[in-house]
């Protein structure tokens, strides 16, 4: 139990009004380290790695997929820092709400915690997309392949239209939704076991790959695919990709770690429900270190496996080809070592455990976001910031189901905005990526000035938020290098190949979320002003357990 004092009073003493809905959040401590990490790590995608080649040499042709992990690794290690430590010091459900409100202004963290939160579940609306054109697609065009079933590989290109992908979303949206509202406990050991399955399966992966060799994967899929590998490089070559391995330190490794990033933006769940777990201060520093960390290694391992056992020029060369969309690309969607797996080891259970794999993997993602971010929400109504209903708890399920359900039909609209609006793509790496690290600004700001605005409560923080590094509080070192981090993520992702459509998300999504975050808390602020409770106080009021 972290040593904060409770509060002395609740109450706004001008108006006799409390200032919170009740005297404790009604959540409770049941969540363990391994929970925690399951939930990062569920929100990460381990599976994900399947796509890792095809997106980073088709966004950063000339980068290094192999070493892309490091570089993110490197760019998130600081803000896994900063997280950590305020987790430690103000383990309040909703993380970067109250810390930013409490330290810079309520507004301002409000308005910070907001575009994480609506960015955060835009991602939920991504998962029939990747699920119908990364997985549905594959599984039936690759057995359809294997069996020579002209029947399938027709329903794999049908499955791809627009209103299938929104009605899966729809399905698995929902089926996330309903999970998380009815257990906290059954929604945290799903994404925990899905984690160890998950490992299991890479392993799996990484024998079948090293078993069959770049030599097998060739003369399947010369006699499979319809072309030839030497044709496929050939093509590529001529689009653009690169030959052999490119340098680990070049332009385009470095930011293509950017987009690397992006498989690692679930690193602070943790965060946002650490009222909720157990040994708090030694389960943050488990589950986010060891979150990236994981993450890290085994990316790593799978990129490298899939790159070597197709052989570099190759792999580079279907990259470009799919990005581009040349008629010389010979498969049905992005390269997916899922789904390419068929080359290596042409066994219709392994193709389909592979890519079934990967359709899990999205629905945890479902899971993972719609757990984290509806205590968002709950943090927001527990300081009557938005309707105090929403701050409910069953007191049958311990879930706010009121918040889970808003979160739900939030992301319902996402899913209908990557479908018919903004595009997959341009939905994760423009307003996605780009838009929490603009977030992760405030919030580094806020480390930054903690140990001087809040003086109170960085006497009384546990250690290490406390600590100090000669003279300087340990805190702000690490809020300065993680703003630092964010600008180069920021930069890196506005420069190259992937985002010509940037400028357009940054002015109709990305600032506009700001916009509407800030224009909700001023109408809130107003609204409850006449109701005689000053949410002011949210700047000297530490919200209770």
């Amino acid at each position: 139990m972290n040593d904060l004092p409770r509060k002395n009073s609740m109450t706004d003493t001008s108006t006799g009004t409390k200032i919170f809905t009740r005297d404790a959040t009604g959540l409770t401590k049941q969540l363990s380290a391994w929970d925690a990490l399951g939930v990062i790590l569920s929100g990460i995608g381990l599976l994900f790695v399947f796509n890792a080649i095809g997106l980073t040499e088709g966004e950063y042709p000339g980068a290094n997929p192999i070493a892309t992990p490091v570089f993110g690794f490197l760019l998130v290690l600081p803000l896994a820092a900063m997280y950590v430590l305020f987790s430690i010091a103000l383990p309040r459900t909703g993380g970067d709400y109250v810390w930013v409100g409490r330290i810079i202004h309520p507004l301002v963290g409000f308005f910070t915690n907001f575009t994480i939160t609506i960015i955060s579940i835009s991602f939920v609306g991504s998962i029939g997309t990747a699920v119908a054109g990364w997985a549905l697609a594959e599984e039936f065009y690759d057995v359809g392949k294997l069996q020579n079933n002209a029947g399938l590989i027709s329903l794999a290109t049908t499955i791809q239209s627009v209103q299938t992908e929104f009605w899966i979303s729809v399905v698995f949206i929902l089926l996330a939704g309903l999970l998380v509202a009815a257990s906290t406990k059954w929604s945290a050991r799903f994404m925990k076991y899905w984690t160890y399955l998950s490992w299991g399966i890479g392993a799996i992966f990484v024998i079948t790959v090293l078993a069959a060799g770049a030599t097998t994967f060739a003369a399947n899929f010369n006699h499979l695919s319809g072309s030839n590998v030497s044709a496929v490089i050939t093509a590529g070559q001529a689009m653009g990709a690169p030959v052999g391995i490119p340098p680990v330190f070049s332009s385009p490794t470095i930011y293509a770690g950017a987009l690397g990033l992006l498989g690692y933006l679930a690193f602070n769940y943790s965060a946002y429900f650490s009222s909720e777990i157990k040994r708090n201060s030694r389960s943050q520093i488990f589950a986010q270190f060891g979150g990236v960390t994981i993450f890290m290694l085994f990316s790593i391992i799978m990129i490298a496996v899939m790159y070597l056992g197709e052989g570099p020029s190759f792999a580079n060369a279907m990259s470009v080809l799919w990005i581009t969309g040349s008629s010389s690309y010979p498969y049905i969607n992005l390269p997916m070592g899922s789904g390419l797996s068929m080359f290596w080891n042409p066994n219709v259970g392994l193709v389909t455990l592979f890519n079934i794999s990967f359709i899990i993997a999205s629905f945890a993602l479902g899971v993972s976001i719609l757990f984290t971010i509806s205590r968002n929400m709950f943090a927001w109504s527990f300081d009557r910031v938005t309707p105090s209903a929403l701050a409910d708890v069953n007191p049958r399920t311990g879930t706010p189901i009121k918040a889970v359900i808003v979160m739900t039909l939030i992301g319902l609209f996402f899913a209908y905005s990557t479908n018919y609006l903004i595009g997959l793509l341009g939905e994760i790496f423009s307003y996605g990526t780009a838009g929490i690290f603009i977030a992760f600004l405030f919030v580094a700001v806020a480390a930054i000035v903690f140990p001087y605005r809040r003086k109170d409560l960085f006497a009384i923080a546990p250690s290490p938020s406390n600590k100090r590094v000669g003279g300087i509080p340990l805190i702000s070192i690490v809020g300065v290098i993680s703003f630092i981090s964010s600008v180069i993520v920021i930069y890196a992702l506005i420069k190259p190949v992937a985002n010509g459509t940037f400028s357009t998300v940054l002015f109709e999504g990305i600032i506009p979320t700001f916009i509407v975050g800030a224009i909700i808390y001023g109408i809130s602020y107003y609204v409850r002003k006449g109701q005689g409770i000053d949410l002011s106080l949210l700047q000297k009021e530490i919200p209770p357990e």
